[in-house]
């Protein structure tokens, strides 16, 4: 997968959603050690930096562990794993919302405009 300029959600967001779905369908299973982020960096087509912010997010939802030396491993808490499940169908229904929303600025936009140009 690589990242999407067309999707409204941040590179290091799109990514950590990425890597979520991939320990809440087993696809990454506990305690399997992550690539290191020059490679998925390399794999997601963003910077180091990108990755290392994803990797936060991942870290302070409990689903991954960094260990100083040997590297970041999925989480070995079950529990960890439908919160990340519940979290990106979260993702999705606000992704959903924030299109919605963002047609509905837009048709008031164009309303207000009409609007302003009564006379």
């Amino acid at each position: 997968m690589t990242v999407s300029p067309d999707d409204p959600r941040n590179a290091y967001e799109q990514v950590a959603d990425d890597l979520r779905k991939k320990i809440a369908s087993g696809t990454l299973k506990a305690g399997q050690r992550l690539d290191g982020n020059a490679k998925m960096a390399e794999r997601y087509g963003v910077a180091a930096m990108t990755i290392r912010h994803a990797l936060d997010i991942l870290r302070k939802e409990r689903l991954i562990v960094s260990q100083q030396g040997r590297g970041t491993f999925v989480a070995s808490d079950p529990e960890s794993a439908d919160s990340a499940e519940r979290a990106t169908q979260m993702v999705g229904e606000l992704g959903e919302i924030k299109a919605a929303l963002e047609l509905i600025n837009s048709r008031l936009d164009r309303l207000e405009e009409q609007v302003r140009e009564r006379p």
